[in-house]
């Protein structure tokens, strides 16, 4: 009977050894290794600079796998070096196919008889497949027998020397170095083929456990684990008495060099926006960014955010573009990137710009048939369907689009966006690249006047360009070309211009928002923006809270935007633009401007100038106690003479309109107003 038991379990035994490796021989035998995936054509070097040349930061990973720096032919790699390699992971790697049994009953002895799980028995071949498949997976013993399968498909298909010279060229030595390449540069500062046979040898030993072995962190400790490989060889007999003392005796002064790591949110952008098929090649990334401009605007953004956060301000962001190309010459996505959320780029992220969208706004207003003189109504009584009544603190009154648009006036603002639409306005952000504005127009309401909605701050940026560009615009560029390896030149498919607004609108808004004077009765004298020796379109938004504050500054070749607040929507103590974004935009408009004039493009034909009553904004009256210069299109001049000043007698009144009779009333000073204009 035991017999027989004894029996039926060899039996069993013997079928199960058989049934795997019949499975085992199917699995490996049935399928090819995909061998495109060792191609040195694809998963190198990626490096970043800016339009000049000067390196911004090297990246040699894709998808998340390990990348490589150039690569290093065998050839070139010290013999010494080889054979410490293979001493030290894979002294049978000659021997095997992939997968050493004698390998892994080692490493379960030695497990065994230290009671712990610190031996895999895994070839070079199963670390590279590791490498290439699975870098970031835990080493289960599912994914062992994963790696096992595919190790032995590769040396099916692949040759021993190819196979060590790809584990080279792709083992982690630390420091973020991937490759023998990379970790020669990283600690020595030359290439692979210029190292020692001492340095060699020591880099050989680091991709066994880079923790332990780092150079330039724990050098006593690698350099006994080195010794002891020497001594190996030597045993061996692949090395002799000599060069084992030779090497032994050669110095090595590794020092862990840090990587370019300079513009950190503005090349994550990049590598965000570039094709996989050209991120995966490898090569060098030649970028818009002024690096100079850069560092300046870094500098200043923390000087700045450091002397508003008494305020509560905590946090701060700015690009500037090249108005012309669109073409992106510095990013500053946070205060500092490695601040414990410093890694926000928050000129790419969706905030709310309060007050910076209602550009859009009177824009459409001049288009059908509104002008720059054109009385918009900053009163809560106007009848409206949609009522606010704490958005200011004082109501202006009736005030031409002028001084509405440039002081951003709320009320009035919302009561022009009536007259337009809010669909009409959500069409034309779209058109303008400002934000998709997702919903329905109606879900915003009027409120989309004072940024109901969320954009980005370098979309808005490329979208104010309308004002200086005719109209157009044209999408932010990071990237002027790549230059890949052996794959020729990728450069990024050059964006039509989008026609947002006419011409002459468009200058009619920019001179609008370039006018200091129509500014002040808001804000007042000594803005940041006033003492430049150029002019500039410019523009501030506050959200609701003073969470968020955001300006932007336009010249026909600079464009600088800016924000201000906090990262967690949390307000700031009462900081508005003016004092938040405002003095960033400045900042950028002045370093920018070193070495060349900014300007605002010139009247356009078909805009004409007349001179008008302040207060009503029609032509000027006798009666009329001032009058300024206006500026309209030719054939939307408004006919008439201003009615609203009166003589009677030997008294001027002020005829107020409907609309603004109940604020004339409420308002002690408001006849007076008109003098003041």
């Amino acid at each position: 009977m035991i017999r027989r038991t004894l029996n039926i379990i060899v039996v069993l035994l013997v079928a199960a050894t058989v049934a795997v490796g019949v499975t085992l021989a199917i699995a490996v035998f049935s399928f090819r290794y995909p061998t495109e995936l060792l191609s040195n054509e694809t998963g190198g070097p990626l490096v970043t600079t800016d339009r000049n040349g000067r390196v911004l930061r090297r990246t040699v990973a894709t998808d998340g796998r390990p990348g490589r720096e150039a690569w290093v032919t065998l050839g070139k790699i010290r013999s010494h070096a080889v054979l410490a390699v293979l001493a030290s992971e894979d002294e049978r790697f000659y021997a095997h196919h992939g997968v050493d049994p004698y390998g892994i009953m080692r490493a379960v002895w030695l497990n065994i008889a230290e009671r712990r799980i610190g031996y895999g028995g895994s070839t070079i071949t199963m670390q590279l497949v590791r490498m290439i498949h699975s870098p970031n997976q835990n080493r289960t013993l599912a994914n062992k027998v994963k790696e096992a399968i595919l190790a032995l498909r590769m040396e099916r298909d692949v040759e021993k020397h190819e196979i060590l010279e790809q584990y080279l060229n792709r083992a982690y030595y630390g420091a973020g170095a991937y490759g023998l390449e990379a970790a020669a540069q990283t600690y020595f500062g030359k290439p692979a083929a210029a190292l020692s046979t001492g340095e060699a040898t020591l880099l050989a030993i680091v991709p066994r456990s880079p923790n332990l072995y780092e150079p330039s962190r724990n050098l006593p400790r690698a350099l006994k684990r080195r010794d002891h490989v020497l001594g190996l060889l030597e045993k061996r007999g692949l090395m002799t008495h000599k060069e084992v003392k030779w090497a032994r005796s050669q110095a090595v002064k590794p020092v862990a060099r840090r990587p370019q790591f300079e513009a950190p949110h503005f090349c994550d952008w990049v590598m965000d926006t570039l094709p996989d098929r050209v991120r995966m090649r490898g090569g060098v990334v030649r970028t818009s960014l002024d690096l100079n401009l850069q560092k300046a605007l870094e500098h200043r953004l923390k000087e700045h955010v450091d002397l508003m956060r008494s305020r509560g301000m905590t946090q701060a962001g700015m690009v500037v573009l090249d108005t012309v190309t669109g073409e992106v010459l510095a990013m500053v996505g946070s205060k500092e990137f490695f601040d414990t959320d410093g890694q926000i780029n928050i000129t790419t992220r969706r905030r709310h710009p309060g007050s910076a969208l209602k550009p859009f706004v009177y824009a459409l207003a001049l288009e059908e048939g509104d002008t720059t003189a054109s009385i918009a109504y900053d009163i809560h009584e106007v009848p409206s369907r949609y009522r606010l009544k704490k958005v200011t603190v004082k109501e202006r009154g009736p005030v031409r689009y002028r001084e509405a648009l440039a002081g951003s006036y709320n009320l009035a603002a919302v009561h022009v966006l009536e007259k337009v639409g809010e669909e009409k306005l959500v069409s034309r952000l779209r058109t303008a690249g400002v934000g998709d504005v997702p919903g329905d127009p109606r879900d915003y309401g009027l409120r989309l006047a004072l940024g109901a909605t969320k954009v980005r701050l370098v979309d808005l940026a490329a979208g104010y360009g309308f004002m200086v560009r005719g109209g157009y615009v044209t999408r932010p560029t990071p990237v002027i070309e790549v230059l890949m390896e052996r794959a020729g030149v990728w450069r990024p498919e050059a964006t039509p211009e989008r026609k947002v607004f006419s011409s002459k609108v468009s200058w009619l808004v920019m001179d609008m928002l370039s006018d200091p004077e129509a500014r002040r009765p808001m804000f007042g004298n000594e803005l940041p923006v006033d003492d430049m020796s150029f002019q500039v379109a410019f523009k501030t938004g506050t959200s609701r809270g003073f969470a968020d504050t955001v300006a932007v500054g336009v010249t026909e070749q600079l464009t600088v935007a800016a924000w201000a607040g906090n990262f967690d929507g949390k307000p700031t103590r009462g900081v508005v633009a003016m004092d938040g974004a405002a003095p960033l935009v400045r900042a950028g408009l002045m370093i920018g401007a070193s070495g060349r004039g900014l300007t605002l493009p010139a009247k356009p034909e078909g805009i004409v100038a007349r001179r008008i009553c302040p207060l009503s904004g029609k032509p000027a009256s006798a009666d009329c106690p001032h009058a300024k210069r206006e500026y309209f299109e030719r054939g939307k001049i408004p006919g008439g003479r201003c009615d609203w000043h009166v003589m009677e007698g030997d008294r001027l009144v002020v005829n107020y309109p409907r609309e603004a009779s109940r604020w004339a009333a409420n308002t002690a000073n408001a006849a007076g107003r008109a003098f003041t204009q």
